[in-house]
Protein backbone atom coordinates (compact mmCIF):
# COMPACT_ATOMS: atom_id res chain seq x y z
CA UNK A 1 0.00 0.00 0.00
CA UNK A 2 0.97 3.49 -0.82
CA UNK A 3 -0.23 6.65 0.69
CA UNK A 4 -0.28 9.80 -1.71
CA UNK A 5 -0.89 13.40 -0.90
CA UNK A 6 -2.19 15.60 -3.43
CA UNK A 7 -0.74 19.50 -3.77
CA UNK A 8 -2.87 22.01 -4.57
CA UNK A 9 -1.69 22.72 -7.89
CA UNK A 10 -2.52 18.89 -8.42
CA UNK A 11 -6.46 18.71 -7.50
CA UNK A 12 -6.49 22.29 -9.09
CA UNK A 13 -5.40 20.60 -12.75
CA UNK A 14 -7.62 17.85 -12.10
CA UNK A 15 -10.48 20.60 -12.19
CA UNK A 16 -9.41 23.29 -14.60
CA UNK A 17 -6.99 22.18 -17.20
CA UNK A 18 -8.77 19.31 -19.47
CA UNK A 19 -5.15 17.92 -20.70
CA UNK A 20 -3.21 17.61 -17.89
CA UNK A 21 -6.48 16.61 -15.73
CA UNK A 22 -6.72 13.80 -18.02
CA UNK A 23 -3.33 12.60 -17.15
CA UNK A 24 -3.91 13.25 -13.32
CA UNK A 25 -6.99 10.84 -13.53
CA UNK A 26 -5.23 8.05 -15.56
CA UNK A 27 -2.14 7.96 -13.03
CA UNK A 28 -5.30 8.08 -9.95
CA UNK A 29 -7.39 5.07 -12.16
CA UNK A 30 -3.85 2.86 -12.05
CA UNK A 31 -3.61 3.07 -8.40
CA UNK A 32 -3.51 0.18 -6.40
CA UNK A 33 -6.86 -0.59 -4.84
CA UNK A 34 -5.13 -0.65 -1.59
CA UNK A 35 -3.36 2.80 -2.30
CA UNK A 36 -4.31 6.30 -0.35
CA UNK A 37 -5.15 9.50 -1.72
CA UNK A 38 -5.49 12.04 0.70
CA UNK A 39 -4.97 15.92 0.80
CA UNK A 40 -3.61 17.81 3.65
CA UNK A 41 -5.79 20.47 5.22
CA UNK A 42 -3.56 23.44 3.89
CA UNK A 43 -4.69 22.37 0.11
CA UNK A 44 -7.71 23.53 1.16
CA UNK A 45 -6.79 26.94 2.17
CA UNK A 46 -4.63 26.90 -1.20
CA UNK A 47 -7.23 26.28 -3.06
CA UNK A 48 -9.12 28.89 -1.34
CA UNK A 49 -6.83 31.51 -2.31
CA UNK A 50 -6.86 30.99 -6.13
CA UNK A 51 -8.01 34.70 -6.93
CA UNK A 52 -8.58 33.84 -10.88
CA UNK A 53 -12.87 34.70 -11.59
CA UNK A 54 -12.09 32.15 -14.51
CA UNK A 55 -11.39 29.73 -12.19
CA UNK A 56 -13.35 30.01 -9.05
CA UNK A 57 -16.04 27.80 -10.36
CA UNK A 58 -13.52 24.90 -11.01
CA UNK A 59 -11.57 25.66 -7.38
CA UNK A 60 -15.10 25.38 -5.58
CA UNK A 61 -15.98 22.18 -7.75
CA UNK A 62 -12.12 20.77 -6.27
CA UNK A 63 -13.16 21.59 -2.71
CA UNK A 64 -16.21 19.40 -3.45
CA UNK A 65 -14.44 17.05 -4.97
CA UNK A 66 -12.13 16.69 -2.20
CA UNK A 67 -14.68 16.59 0.76
CA UNK A 68 -16.44 13.46 -1.42
CA UNK A 69 -13.90 11.74 -2.36
CA UNK A 70 -10.59 12.03 -0.53
CA UNK A 71 -9.61 12.61 2.99
CA UNK A 72 -7.69 15.06 4.55
CA UNK A 73 -5.09 14.88 6.52
CA UNK A 74 -5.11 17.91 9.71
CA UNK A 75 -1.94 19.38 11.03
CA UNK A 76 -0.56 17.43 13.99
CA UNK A 77 2.15 18.62 16.40
CA UNK A 78 4.60 15.99 14.76
CA UNK A 79 4.46 17.34 11.14
CA UNK A 80 5.35 21.17 12.98
CA UNK A 81 8.22 19.80 14.40
CA UNK A 82 9.13 18.20 11.34
CA UNK A 83 8.47 21.65 9.27
CA UNK A 84 10.89 23.30 12.00
CA UNK A 85 13.79 21.00 11.41
CA UNK A 86 13.24 20.56 7.34
CA UNK A 87 12.96 24.54 7.26
CA UNK A 88 16.04 25.08 8.80
CA UNK A 89 18.25 22.11 6.35
CA UNK A 90 16.12 24.29 3.69
CA UNK A 91 17.92 27.57 4.49
CA UNK A 92 20.65 26.70 5.13
CA UNK A 93 20.79 24.77 1.85
CA UNK A 94 19.68 27.17 -0.22
CA UNK A 95 20.64 30.24 1.65
CA UNK A 96 16.99 31.87 0.67
CA UNK A 97 16.60 34.45 2.88
CA UNK A 98 13.98 34.98 5.68
CA UNK A 99 11.83 36.99 3.72
CA UNK A 100 11.76 34.77 0.19
CA UNK A 101 11.30 31.43 2.29
CA UNK A 102 8.10 32.53 3.44
CA UNK A 103 6.10 31.70 -0.07
CA UNK A 104 7.57 28.91 0.93
CA UNK A 105 5.84 27.59 4.28
CA UNK A 106 3.08 26.06 2.81
CA UNK A 107 5.25 23.59 0.76
CA UNK A 108 7.43 22.98 3.44
CA UNK A 109 4.52 22.13 5.95
CA UNK A 110 3.34 19.28 2.74
CA UNK A 111 6.94 17.84 2.52
CA UNK A 112 6.56 17.87 6.79
CA UNK A 113 3.20 16.15 6.46
CA UNK A 114 4.51 13.77 3.74
CA UNK A 115 7.39 13.16 5.55
CA UNK A 116 5.81 12.21 8.83
CA UNK A 117 2.82 9.78 7.09
CA UNK A 118 5.87 8.17 4.56
CA UNK A 119 3.21 9.30 1.93
CA UNK A 120 4.32 10.42 -1.50
CA UNK A 121 3.77 14.03 -2.09
CA UNK A 122 2.39 14.35 -5.68
CA UNK A 123 2.76 17.96 -7.04
CA UNK A 124 4.05 19.80 -10.04
CA UNK A 125 5.93 22.00 -8.11
CA UNK A 126 9.66 22.14 -8.54
CA UNK A 127 10.21 22.69 -4.72
CA UNK A 128 9.98 19.23 -3.85
CA UNK A 129 12.99 17.53 -6.11
CA UNK A 130 15.03 20.34 -4.05
CA UNK A 131 13.32 19.42 -0.82
CA UNK A 132 14.57 15.61 -1.16
CA UNK A 133 17.76 16.45 -2.13
CA UNK A 134 17.73 17.68 0.95
CA UNK A 135 15.97 15.59 2.99
CA UNK A 136 15.85 11.86 1.96
CA UNK A 137 13.19 10.58 3.35
CA UNK A 138 10.82 12.93 1.76
CA UNK A 139 8.85 11.07 -1.00
CA UNK A 140 7.44 13.16 -4.61
CA UNK A 141 6.27 11.66 -7.55
CA UNK A 142 5.20 14.72 -10.58
CA UNK A 143 2.41 12.46 -12.35
CA UNK A 144 2.51 15.41 -15.18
Amino acid sequence: MKRYILDTNIVSDLQTDTNRGSKILEKLKNLDADDEVSVFIIVLYGLNNITDKSQKEAVEQGIEFIKEYLSIIPLDMKEVEIFANLKSKYKQATGINKNAIKRDNLDLLIASTAIALDAIIVSDDTIFEKLMEIEPTLKYENWL
